[in-house]
C-alpha cells in the first residue's frame, strides 16, 4: 500500500480496516460473530474453530496489503478479490442449499462485499496507473 496516490490508499485503508476489524472481532468472540451472522455455534460445535482460522486468514491478508511494496500490491488485491468473491459465492450457495434464510445469507455476502468493492476499485486504478 505504499507509495500509492491518496485514493487508491483510502480505498486499501477501508478495505484492510473492514477486513482486520472484523476478522480481528471474530477471533475475539467467534460465537458472538456468529450469532450476528446467522449461524449461532450451538448449531455447529466446531464453528468458533473455523472462524478463528478464517479470521486469522484475513488478519494476515490485511496486514500484508497494509505493508505491500507497489510491486506486490496487484497479485495480494487478485488473491483478495479472488477470496471475497468466492466467499460471497459461498454464502449464495449455501442460501440456496437451505442452510440460511434470506437475510441470514445477505449478512453473510455483505461481510464480503464490504471489502471486495473498495479492493476491486482500487485493483481497476492500480492497473490504469501501470503502464502497457
Amino acid at each position: 500500500m505504499r507509495g500509492q496516490p491518496t485514493l487508491i490508499a483510502g480505498l486499501l485503508l477501508v478495505m484492510v480496516l473492514v477486513r482486520f476489524g472484523l476478522a480481528a472481532f471474530g477471533y475475539a468472540v467467534p460465537d458472538a460473530l456468529m450469532a450476528a451472522l446467522g449461524a449461532p455455534a450451538d448449531a455447529n460445535p466446531q464453528m468458533p474453530y473455523i472462524v478463528r482460522v478464517w479470521a486469522v486468514r484475513d488478519m494476515v491478508l490485511a496486514l500484508l496489503v497494509l505493508l505491500a511494496r507497489p510491486a506486490t500490491l496487484t497479485p495480494l488485491l487478485i488473491a483478495c478479490i479472488a477470496i471475497d468473491a468466492t466467499d460471497v459465492l459461498s454464502a449464495v450457495l449455501a442460501g440456496r442449499a437451505g442452510l440460511f434464510d434470506a437475510p441470514d445469507t445477505f449478512g453473510l455476502m455483505t461481510t464480503a462485499i464490504a471489502a471486495l468493492v473498495p479492493e476491486t476499485l482500487a485493483l481497476i486504478l492500480l492497473r490504469r496507473r501501470q503502464p502497457g
